[in-house]
């Protein structure tokens, strides 16, 4: 446990970095000649500041880096890591090595083309993949070459590299937009679950179009006629589903592990235990919101604190007695960070899955080989069932969906894999394998059997879809 007096990993970590930084002030350090067999060791062969700069490529990791985001590219390494390698690998270690780690981390943040005390280094990577070892090599000036037998990986480099006018790269990506855009918009537009609509206009007229105006009815020409306001779709999340084996049966199973879709840790402002002025009921008073799904019902934990949200008007609702009351007492300094904890759950319907074939007796699709027709009909039966429910709180074996009062699973048993008790008396998932999770089979089966077995891919659908809305 912290003393009162101790400082925190982050307030630690900001020392150092005001420490080291030294307002990027230029420095000149000093190199070895890598052409003498006899040369002393750097500093990398003789300790590297791990700590710090570990601290710093956690950080990193989170952060948006607009070179490296001109592309994703497989297994991307952290810059930060590079540039003290590449510091450790030129600089020549001072003479007692403790202070070798130190020297490094003291140089982290300064100004090395300033000086070019590095400039005379040459470094190769011939396998350089993303570039991080090329881009930060010549942000510290020195003489970088690298190649790829990948033609991706160069252009990508090339490009990480180049010396653009902003302006006209910011030109250039807006004609794209222009022309590109009309053509896509109509596989992105969406309703709400909130119940904000997106609206389509005629740009010639300046007109909104009706509402049983359908975008992909027009010719890829005609789109360009036409604009769109509203939520649009960013993100899919797709499951694969595993066909019953079973003649008779052959009902398609979503291979999911775990009812479990997304955890995350929310931190909001809060007045904490505060009382009710009409029932003296303690409970914590949030100036805004935390959800993951905010168009979904929500479940709270019964451990969870009492809470209430304020609304337009600076007032709250009391948890205990459901008295309204104001909250324009309090002051700015009351206000503190709090931390809720968010789980968001496929709902239970949607993980039993849907029967092979249609009412009329047609087969579905979703298979990559079958037609458009059939997987049309397909993603809409699997729509029908396509609900979250999000959870504040700890997350307990059982919860309770507050639509329709149904108890269900959270944990392993909630999902569609078997599990089996292990050696130490633990559930352990079965690899590769499900179970039907039609009412009247429950059979387990082996996935890749099962889909060779159906002569076709494994059928996907949506169990979630990401929107983005500016109101």
């Amino acid at each position: 446990m912290a003393r009162k007096g101790d400082k925190t990993k982050k307030e630690r970590l900001a020392e150092e970095v005001a420490k080291a930084v030294g307002a990027g002030r230029a420095v000149a350090v000093e190199t070895v000649d890598f052409s003498d067999p006899n040369r002393p060791k750097t500093c990398l062969e003789v300790d590297f500041p791990i700590l710090p700069i570990n601290q710093i490529a956690t950080i990193e990791g989170n952060a948006g880096k607009p070179i490296y985001q001109m592309s994703k590219w497989w297994a991307r390494r952290r810059s930060s890591v590079f540039r003290a390698m590449l510091l450790a690998a030129s600089m020549k270690a001072p003479d007692d090595p403790a202070e070798a780690a130190k020297a490094v981390w003291d140089v982290y943040y300064a100004n090395h083309q300033k000086k070019g005390a590095l400039s005379h280094l040459k470094v190769a990577d011939i396998f350089m993949g993303g570039g991080t070892t090329v881009v930060e090599g010549s942000r510290l000036g020195m003489q970088m070459f690298g190649c790829d037998l990948n033609p991706v990986a160069w252009f990508v480099v090339k490009n990480e590299l180049a010396q653009v006018d902003i302006e006209e790269v910011k030109a250039l990506l807006a004609d794209i937009e222009t022309e590109v855009k009309p053509q896509i918009m109509p596989f992105y537009a969406c309703d709400c679950p909130r119940g904000h609509k997106g609206k389509w206009s005629q740009i010639s007229t300046d007109q909104v179009v009706s509402e049983e105006f359908d975008p992909l009815a027009l010719t890829p020409e005609q789109r360009k006629n036409y604009r769109y306001q509203g939520p649009e779709i960013i993100y899919v999340f797709w499951a694969k589903h595993g066909p019953c084996s079973i003649r008779e049966c052959g009902h398609r199973t979503p291979i999911m592990s775990s009812p479990v879709m997304a955890v995350k840790i929310l931190t909001v402002k809060a007045w904490e235990d505060r009382e009710c002025d009409q029932c003296g009921g303690v409970f914590d008073k949030e100036r805004d919101e935390a959800r993951m799904a905010p168009g979904v019902p929500l479940v709270v934990a019964e451990d969870e604190k009492p809470y209430a949200i304020l609304d337009e008007d600076k007032m709250v609702i009391c948890p205990h007695c459901e008295h309204r009351q104001n909250s324009k007492g309090m002051v700015n300094q009351k206000w503190k960070n709090k931390k809720v904890s968010l789980h968001l759950l496929v709902h239970p319907e949607w993980l039993a899955g849907s029967p092979k074939t249609a009412p009329d007796g047609t087969e579905y699709g979703g298979s990559v080989t079958d037609s458009p027709e059939a997987t049309i009909a397909w993603n809409r039966e699997r729509a029908t069932t396509m609900k979250l429910i999000e959870l504040r709180g700890q997350l307990h074996e059982e919860i309770t969906c507050p639509e329709t009062g149904d108890v269900f699973k959270t944990d392993q048993r909630g999902g569609t894999i078997p599990y089996r008790l292990g050696e130490e008396g633990k559930l352990k998932p079965v690899k590769g394998a499900f179970v039907c999770k039609s009412p009247t089979c429950g059979q387990e089966h082996d996935v890749l059997k099962s889909i060779q077995a159906s002569h076709k891919s494994a059928q996907a659908a949506a169990y979630a879809i990401q929107l983005e809305f500016e109101e």
